[in-house]
């Protein structure tokens, strides 16, 4: 009896190391990526991930959230990652050089819009007469809403929308039927800058028909239920979900780079009454990407932006509604491995 036992022990002790020898050989290295992107990456870095893990067999792993919270996983929750890609450029050197990187890449653009469905209130109106959005939103009986402006870069940008309008309609109701008499955000008027103050227990005053979601992403599905009436989103989310939408002025879109002196007018400090607290001016939208110093998987990482930078990114892109920059904006000393993609911007 004692020599079976024996034998049965033997041979689950061998089992168990050849199933450990399996699990550690499939697995050890096995190439995978992490990524914390923006909600309105999401869909066109899937699209490139799946590409690169049809042709390279490496698995990568995408989390979206708002750009600002995507940053702060690291900065303050101390998570690992490998690639973070946000929706203004601009929040790589104001969160993350030079403590955990020191370079980055602007590469693709956007513009905002106000997106609906034939549910919304007052549609036929705005159809007509797309000048009357600002108006149409004032209505009590109208529910729109944008994401937060502390988490969220299409959230600030929204509340500089806002502004923006007061200033090109030449009209300060908008800012103050809008923004001030719904939330707790505060305005002051600095030269000839426009600052909105939007505080970090940021709060939408009781029975406002504003709704403020944690990420853009979030608002499409109460638009399409219904739920809401109008959002503010990129042009490229109404692109990839097939939402009806209106174009907003150039002046204010925050599209065209021509009016990129008239963006800076207004000025969004989010987190106010924190140290993270940031201001930032409203400029032409730009799409940023780094591979953070510690990244777990850097090697495989530069190769997968190499290829996102490419010619298969930029084509998965420009179908999606985000078209990639004519030359790329570079910040700091970029890997060798980026060199001949960066310095082509294609």
């Amino acid at each position: 009896m004692d020599k079976l036992k024996t034998s049965i022990i033997i041979i689950v002790l061998i089992i168990a190391s050849l199933t450990g020898y399996y699990y550690y050989a499939h697995t050890a290295n096995t190439s995978k990526i992490i990524i914390f992107t923006a909600g309105s990456l999401k869909i066109p870095l899937d699209e490139t991930a799946s590409k690169y893990r049809e042709k390279y067999g490496v698995n990568i792993y995408i989390e979206a959230s708002g750009s600002v919270e995507a940053i702060r996983k690291v900065t303050d929750l101390g998570r690992e990652a490998d690639i973070i890609a946000v929706a203004d450029y601009r929040l790589i050197p104001k969160f993350l050089v030079p403590n955990h990187t020191s370079w980055y890449i602007g590469f693709a653009t956007n513009q905002v819009v106000l997106i609906y469905t034939d549910k919304s209130k007052y549609h036929e109106i705005l159809e007509n007469n797309p000048s009357e959005w600002y108006r149409i939103l004032m209505r009590n009986n109208v529910k729109w809403g944008f994401s937060d402006p502390n988490k969220d870069p299409c959230g600030y940008r929204s509340v500089g929308i806002i502004g923006l309008a007061s200033i090109y309609y030449n009209d300060t109701s908008i800012l103050e039927n809008l923004l001030l008499n719904k939330t707790n955000i505060e305005v002051e008027r600095v030269n000839d800058t426009l600052d909105l103050i939007v505080p970090a227990d940021l709060r939408v005053r009781e029975n406002s028909n504003l709704i403020i979601r944690s990420k853009s992403v979030d608002l499409i599905s109460l638009v399409e239920a219904g739920t809401i009436d109008y959002a503010f989103e990129y042009l490229s989310v109404a692109v990839q979900h097939h939402l009806k939408y209106i174009r907003l002025p150039d002046q204010i879109n925050l599209g065209n780079p021509e009016y990129g002196d008239f963006y800076g007018k207004v000025i969004v400090k989010i987190l106010v009454g924190t140290d993270k607290e940031k201001s930032l001016a409203m400029s032409p939208i730009i799409y940023g990407v780094t591979v953070l110093d510690n990244a777990p998987n850097r090697s495989e990482a530069l190769k997968f932006l190499e290829f996102l930078l490419g010619y298969t990114g930029r084509e998965i892109f420009e179908e999606n509604g985000q078209p990639y920059l004519e030359k790329f904006i570079v910040y700091g000393e970029v890997p060798e491995e980026l060199g001949s993609i960066v310095g082509s911007g294609s």
